[in-house]
């Protein structure tokens, strides 16, 4: 009975100390290891709507964002966009010549491997659950090492 006890107040221990993001939820992979990547264009009227809710996950998780333009021009939230290339279009979209925005990306910093997290203006709680499912599958994180 003892051992018992003793076993369950390691696992309760143990438990209060996994890493969490400021959202509460337990992660598995390392945040600082990885970025949200971030394409609009500045005439999408739903990549204005959608860069509030990027903006606030960034903040509460304390994920860095790389904001690529298709147009090389900002929008609120990202005045200062990175200008997106043919080239870079091509590594995140099977055909850059038609793209959907907003999309978002979450990529290991460290090996540039990625995942798309979201196509289109998603809610703030979808795209939360999408962030912490990729960071939290250890297939998604091995297919990013």
């Amino acid at each position: 009975m003892k051992r018992i006890i003793t076993v369950m107040l390691m696992t309760l221990l143990f438990s209060f100390n996994a890493k969490a993001t400021p959202m509460g939820a337990a992660v598995a992979a390392n945040p600082n290891d990885y970025a949200l990547v971030f394409f609009f264009r500045s005439d999408c009227p739903f990549c204005h709507k959608f860069a509030p809710k990027l903006k606030q996950l960034a903040a509460q998780t304390g994920t860095y964002t790389y904001a690529f333009s298709l147009d090389n021009q900002g929008i609120a939230g990202f005045e200062v966009p990175i200008p997106s290339t043919p080239d870079i279009a091509a590594t995140f979209f099977e055909n850059p010549r038609s793209v959907t925005v907003p999309a978002t990306f979450l990529i290991n910093v460290n090996t540039r491997k990625f995942v798309r997290l979201t196509v289109g203006d998603v809610t703030p709680s979808q795209l939360q659950q999408s962030y912490l499912q990729s960071l939290n599958d250890p297939q998604v994180i091995a297919s990013m090492r």
